[in-house]
């Protein structure tokens, strides 16, 4: 039996405070269970009833919980400990639940990370944690073995090489082939209750962008996870006769906390799906008869987009469809297809705020809806530059503490020092104001970050990467309205004198450092100067400025979405085309 719980044994997080977990395990928001206490209570109770199906399998409560139990005790015969780290990269598979259970039933802790991480990512995740191993899909689109063995010669501690889906290659062990092995039958029922984590342990390692290109890593304990998945259910009307369809990635924090973390407390079934397709999401809804979708902005942009298509099926089992969307999509979907539609603000770090399955169209269009959790102990609080609280309908930072919002990133005291104030609160870097019936409105981020398709990209890094070019003298990249993507990446490019570059050359360059594909510039602007600000950096506030207009010019978007995408720039197209606001470029930056 273990002496040491993850408090103890695992350096460089912050855990909760003792104080802290009796407090709220006294009023209720934590149940002190674990992720697997959860899975073994629905396999009790619900044996036979379907708990999870993907493209291909399915498996009831009973079954899921045996399999946890399979890939653990081998797991534990190739070398994991209770403690330690690895990495899954996998796609939407049962398999991907077999890994996030069975790791926690060792009290060892997956490190999320999604489909579209590259070598970077990956490379700093398992250099962070020292990961004992990592779990990848083989792929014919992009070659996630080959840039594992790139990165594995620095790390020796990186043992364990699984692959999930096509041929295992030379030095790795499938997943799959795992699976097929009754290694339990060797080992007595109870082997696996000493390793059994605390509920104050870690059960995930969520990721959240970086200003460093790097990914900072957020510790989820089994206590506050459980919280988070809880409160948001309740909000979205999730029953334990729901059956949720995960139409993302489940590295992300949004489908592991609001679809897996449900299905774990309710004992409903969870769909996945590696499918992107509207018309796939069409059969799957009416196949399975799916009551939640949950999805990004740009994947309800296909499914309106594809709306004939919709007609062809039977979607009469869909209740509500749970994301982050712009006021049109909500109202196509409340309108159109006939069910609720549910906006959301959410973060890995914890903190969420949901409209309800029953709130007005009205508050879903325009809100994100209130803190799923409304309890004194749960704070959001909004503030100016100065951390003072602002008033109502006044935009400020929103700032928040409680018993679902996590303590600090992992091993990284310098974003902590950022992040966290005297108080113990997270500054989210996310605007918002509140209006008089309660509700938040998204505002903005007051950091510069870019937010395409659902993926956070932060400038800096890109630029860093970028002026390893030698072509490139100056560059700057921005945030491009997107109707379909919300923002896409743009870079501006000063060439090196007597020099061009192209956007091919950019996209190689990016492609060889190993930066993730949708952190790419998708459009190029050559300058031989730059607008300037009185500090004599380069105004990304008039660069955004510029080229929002200019694709006004080009008919891309309309006036009304520009001037909604430069709303907190203080700025307008028309004070741009007017020339009230000059943007020159002819500075050189300091």
């Amino acid at each position: 039996m273990r002496n040491k719980t993850h408090r103890e044994l695992i350096k460089g997080w912050n855990p909760f405070t003792d104080e802290e977990i009796k407090r709220y395990v006294s009023k209720g928001f934590w149940q002190n269970l674990t992720i697997c206490d959860l899975l073994d209570r629905n396999a009790e109770i619900l044996p036979n009833k379907l708990a999870a199906v993907d493209d291909a399998t399915q498996v009831t409560w009973k079954e899921l919980q045996y399999r946890s139990k399979r890939i653990a005790i081998h797991l534990k015969k190739l070398g994991v400990k209770y403690g330690d780290f690895f990495v899954l990269q996998m796609p939407n598979t049962i398999e991907f639940l077999y890994m996030f259970l069975g790791l926690n039933r060792l009290g060892a802790i997956p490190i999320m990370c999604v489909p579209r991480h590259g070598k970077i990512e990956v490379n700093h995740m398992v250099s962070l944690h020292e990961a004992k191993g990592i779990a990848v899909a083989t792929r014919k689109k992009f070659d996630y073995v080959g840039m594992v063995e790139e990165i594995r010669q620095g790390h020796p501690y990186l043992e364990i090489l699984l692959t999930v889906g096509g041929e295992t290659p030379p030095g790795w062990l499938s997943v799959e082939q795992l699976m097929k092995e009754e290694v339990e039958k060797d080992y007595p029922e109870d082997y696996l209750e000493q390793f059994k984590p605390d509920p104050n342990d870690i059960c995930a390692e969520l990721l959240s962008g970086g200003t460093t290109g790097l990914p900072k890593a957020i510790p989820r304990t089994n206590n506050d996870y459980i919280c988070d998945s809880d409160y948001a259910c309740r909000a979205y009307g999730s029953t334990d006769e729901s059956v949720s369809l995960a139409a993302l990635p489940l590295g992300h924090g949004f489908p592991i906390v609001c679809v897996v973390g449900q299905a774990l407390l309710k004992g409903n079934t969870v769909v996945l799906t590696k499918l992107r397709k509207a018309e796939d999401i069409f059969e799957i809804i009416e196949r399975h008869g799916v009551t939640h979708l949950f999805l990004v902005e740009i994947q309800m942009i296909y499914l309106k987009e594809a709306k004939e298509l919709a007609k062809a099926h039977n979607l009469s089992s869909l209740k509500a469809i749970v994301g982050p969307l712009r006021p049109d999509l909500v109202k196509w979907g409340i309108q159109e297809l006939g069910v609720s539609v549910i906006n959301m603000f959410g973060m890995a770090e914890g903190q969420q705020t949901f409209g309800r399955w029953d709130s007005p169209e009205e508050s879903q269009m325009y809100t994100i809806g209130r803190p799923i959790l409304v309890h004194p102990e749960n704070v959001i609080r909004l503030v100016d530059d100065n951390n003072k609280d602002v008033q109502e309908g006044e935009i400020g930072e929103m700032v928040t503490k409680g018993p679902m919002v996590f303590k600090g990133y992992f091993r990284n005291e310098e974003e902590n020092r950022k992040a966290f104030d005297e108080q113990g609160f997270f500054h989210s870097g996310d605007l918002m104001s509140v209006r008089k019936d309660g509700r938040f409105v998204f505002e903005g981020r007051k950091k510069y970050m870019i937010k395409r398709g659902g993926e956070n990209i932060y400038p800096e890094a890109v630029e860093a990467l970028l002026m390893r070019h030698p072509k490139i003298e100056f560059c700057a990249t921005v945030g491009i309205p997107d109707v379909r993507l919300g923002e896409s990446l743009g870079v501006f490019v000063q060439p090196v004198k007597g020099e061009t570059i192209t956007l091919d050359e950019i996209a190689a360059h990016m492609k060889e450092k190993g930066m993730s594909i949708f952190q790419c510039p998708e459009r190029l602007e050559i300058v031989n100067g730059w607008p300037l600000s009185p500090s004599q950096k380069i105004n990304k506030r008039l660069l955004k400025a510029y080229i929002t207009t200019k694709l006004y010019q080009e008919g891309a978007i309309d006036k009304e979405y520009a001037n909604s995408y430069l709303k907190l720039e203080k700025v307008d197209v028309d004070s741009i085309l007017s020339g009230e606001v000059q943007i020159e470029f002819a500075g050189t930056p300091t």
